[in-house]
């Protein structure tokens, strides 16, 4: 296998949408989308809704399973380049310092925020925000994503420095996936979703994780290891790229009918969620399915339409990051300066999408640059 340069420009487009992707997550939540976040405002009416629910379920069919797909992806070429102990330390620098400061520092400056203007209205900030980190302890938000994957790299090192003192280390093949195998690979993920959903269904948290998602997570991740060993990536063909494109359309039609057949349009989708009922089955395999016919169209239309930068869509990648980590507060901070005008919340909705969006970018921008931030952001 050739070796791969040190940035691969479709893939880091497709990080630029995907951050953002978490950014609008996040903001439909606070508009009237269903899920877990620090703050609601007034939900958007009707067929908004609607909209947004579809938006935050396909979204969430994919776009975290494909962050752990490329950090699976780059984890080998970065464990061979540093051996195990720079590697891990570099993991610790660059995962555990954000980790801690969001964790710690950034985590309760927003809810002591959000308890002065909106929870209880004239709570004192600061005494507010120190009891904050007094009482809460270790409380990492979105940065979860960050928490699984430092865990995933400490396990990756172990399992590769393990095989080096047994010589079992495998050597790179370059191996095409057909279209057969990644639908066993996804009805597996789909099954093992479903298991874990029994005990905890979607939105249940154990420590900080939902682990009724971590069967596509954990499975993505190694998948990205071997993509990276067997060239997956670049074996895709224009042809797959189209088969699986057609199937997140049908796809889509599909989660509408189960939805319809199984009662989640009358006001309670619980039984989607998880449990040992035929909903949560097909859900848990629509889920799995959705997912991966995204990520396989998105890596083969990225490849070929979108494998080249200019200098912005250089410097938005290396933000990306940044983003992920910054952009909590940011679109907390937006959504509370809109909180109290007269806009509808369907105005809202795309003013702080708009407006954050651009100054996470920037507030990113601005501490890369920072000394201090050499090496993490």
């Amino acid at each position: 296998m050739t070796s791969t340069p040190s940035r691969i420009a479709y893939l880091d487009n497709l990080r630029i949408l995907v951050t953002c992707l978490v950014v609008l997550h996040h903001i439909a939540i606070t508009y009237g989308a269903p899920g877990s976040w620090y703050f609601y405002d007034t939900p958007v009416g009707g067929i908004g809704v609607i909209l947004l629910t579809v938006f935050i379920a396909l979204n969430a069919s994919f776009f975290m399973g494909i962050f752990f797909l490329l950090a699976g992806y780059f984890t080998p070429r970065s464990y061979d380049r540093k051996g195990p102990f720079r590697f891990l330390w570099n993991r610790l620098l660059r995962l555990g310092l954000p980790l801690a400061a969001y964790s710690f520092l950034l985590s309760p400056l927003i809810r002591a925020l959000l308890t002065a203007r909106v929870w209880t209205p004239g709570a004192a900030f600061w005494p507010t925000y120190w009891a904050q980190i007094r009482d809460v302890g270790f409380s990492p938000g979105p940065l979860w994503f960050v928490t699984a994957l430092l865990i995933f790299s400490g396990v990756y090192a172990v399992v590769r420095f393990a095989a080096s003192i047994l010589r079992r280390e495998h050597g790179e093949r370059s191996i095409p996936l057909t279209n057969r195998q990644i639908i066993a690979f996804g009805l597996l993920i789909g099954l093992a979703i479903f298991l874990v959903r029994i005990v905890y269904p979607s939105g249940r948290e154990w420590f900080v994780f939902q682990l009724g998602d971590f069967p596509q997570y954990i499975a993505l991740f190694i998948a990205g290891v071997f993509a990276y060993r067997r060239d997956w990536f670049s074996k895709l063909t224009r042809k797959q790229g189209r088969q699986w494109s057609r199937a997140i359309l049908g796809l889509a039609i599909a989660l509408g009918v189960i939805g319809g057949l199984g009662g989640a349009f009358d006001g309670d989708p619980s039984e989607f969620a998880g449990g040992f009922t035929w909903q949560s089955f097909v859900a848990s395999l629509w889920w799995s399915m959705q997912g991966l016919a995204i990520i396989v169209a998105l890596l083969v239309g990225f490849r070929e339409r979108l494998n080249r930068q200019g200098q912005l869509a250089k410097e938005l990648a290396r933000d990306a990051y940044g983003v992920y980590i910054f952009h909590a507060p940011v679109v907390v901070t937006f959504s509370l300066l809109f909180l109290s005008t007269d806009l509808s919340p369907a105005l809202k909705l795309p003013l702080v999408a708009i407006s954050g969006l651009a100054i996470c970018f920037i507030i990113a921008a601005a501490l890369r640059r920072l000394p201090l931030a050499k090496g993490v952001l």
